[in-house]
């Protein structure tokens, strides 16, 4: 019973505290930006293990598209209880480890907006956030690459990184 609460009272406040975060009014000029990109976290779908090995793939189409970049990936599943608060929340040294790796790009691969991988976007410090579907807490990111939902989930991989590819030429 009370996991049940403390699951209700979690999921109410990061719905709360995700649409508390303003849209960025800043202007970005996508293709100069992401021609200066360096460093990129790539947030794996929460609940999709049998995608490992396109999301390998696309980790290596992004070695590809943007030249000497490093890319770090962060996995929901490694989120341990020691690195989030009494709530389930990420706490401040957990996303300090994120902030200090200084990325340029965070690209959200989640095939539906999961509350934990926007969050930890959304205090990531990144000036381009990137995610691939639609949802309620698309005011977090501002660079949106959608892709044909009916789609199996490789072929829509695929289709972000050639779309990438077209924004670095």
């Amino acid at each position: 019973m009370l996991a049940t609460i403390k699951k209700l009272i979690l999921k109410k406040y990061m719905d709360f505290r995700l649409k508390w975060f303003k849209q960025d009014e800043s202007s970005v000029v996508f293709p100069e930006s992401l021609r200066k990109v360096k460093r990129i976290l790539l947030i794996a779908p929460a609940d999709h293990p049998e995608l490992e090995e396109e999301i390998q793939s696309f980790a290596s189409g992004l070695y590809e598209i943007f030249k000497q970049v490093q890319v770090s990936t962060f996995e929901r599943s490694s989120f341990r209880p020691a690195d989030g608060n009494w709530f389930g929340l990420p706490n401040e040294s957990y996303l300090d480890n994120f902030r200090q790796e200084k990325f340029d790009l965070v690209i959200d691969l989640n095939i539906m907006q999961d509350r934990l991988c926007t969050y930890i976007c959304a205090l990531s410090g990144a000036p381009l956030r990137m995610n691939l579907c639609s949802g309620e807490y698309d005011h977090i990111y501002n660079f949106h690459i959608r892709t044909n939902k009916l789609q199996p989930d490789v072929r829509r991989l695929e289709k972000t990184l050639v779309n990438l590819q077209k924004f670095m030429q």
